[in-house]
């Protein structure tokens, strides 16, 4: 018998199992959600005097954000371009100043740290300024996020809607390989609906209830109240199924 085929028949014939990296995926919305009283573009509003103005844009262009419709559209974009303009004219330095006056839902920090030490993917969705939303997601150690771009120098916005979050939560389920029923999506407004209506599972924190399917109403709850009923919803009243913890660790099959 050649040595080769001896040492082939002698090695343990060993099966490689890949993992999952993350437990599940979990995509919060900014305004109302994370931060409250105040949204990311009111305080920078009122960081350069813009404060009467912005909220005549809130009024006039807020419903829109969870329309799709031509009219919604065209406010919400004639809204950013203004609001550009200010930014522009104030200058990065005035506008970046804003993140020390955000106010903070109850529990952020520690919510979100919980489900990121327990093995789950977050990542924020926003219609609110990137480099808001970039700022927010490096404070809390988060990697993915998503909001309305902004070039600085061409002043060319790269426009966020409401869909785009569905497609965002999509794409980050497909690259990091996430189950479907195990996405869930946190928000407060009609333009977080698309999202909680795509994700298995969701989380409403606005005032009243929207019916959908899967998503549990808490109005104004903390994030860690959040974080708690992901982590353990057999501790919770939940309409959704309890899914045991996935088995992240590197392990072989051995025949």
């Amino acid at each position: 018998m050649a040595a080769g085929s001896h040492l082939a028949r002698s090695q343990k014939i060993v099966k490689e199992v890949v993992p999952l990296m993350y437990q599940g995926l979990v995509v919060f919305d900014v305004d109302g959600t994370l931060i409250r009283e105040k949204t990311v573009c009111e305080v920078i509003a009122a960081k350069i005097d813009r404060v009467e103005r912005m909220d005549w844009l809130e009024r006039s262009a807020g419903s829109s954000r969870a329309s799709h419709s031509a009219p919604a559209v065209d406010l919400t974009i004639t809204a950013r371009e203004e609001m550009a303009d200010w930014y522009i004219e104030a200058g990065r330095d005035s506008v970046d100043s804003f993140f020390d006056s955000l106010i903070w839902a109850e529990g952020t920090h520690a919510g979100i740290k919980s489900l990121q030490e327990n093995g789950w993917l977050v990542a924020l969705a926003s219609l609110t300024w990137s480099f808001g939303v970039e700022r927010i997601a490096a404070a809390l150690g988060i990697d993915e996020s998503l909001g309305t771009g902004l070039d600085w120098d061409t002043k060319q916005i790269d426009h966020v809607y409401a869909g785009d979050k569905v497609d965002f939560l999509q794409r980050m389920a497909a690259k990091y390989e996430i189950p479907a029923d195990r996405t869930y999506a946190v928000g407060d407004s009609g333009g977080d609906i698309p999202m909680l209506k795509a994700a298995s599972h969701g989380f409403y924190l606005g005032d009243s209830d929207p019916q959908i399917p899967g998503v549990t109403h808490l109005s104004e709850a903390s994030i860690d109240t959040i974080a708690n009923h992901i982590l353990h919803p057999q501790n919770n009243d939940h309409t959704h199924d309890c899914h045991p913890p996935l088995d992240t660790s590197h392990s072989n099959d051995q025949n």
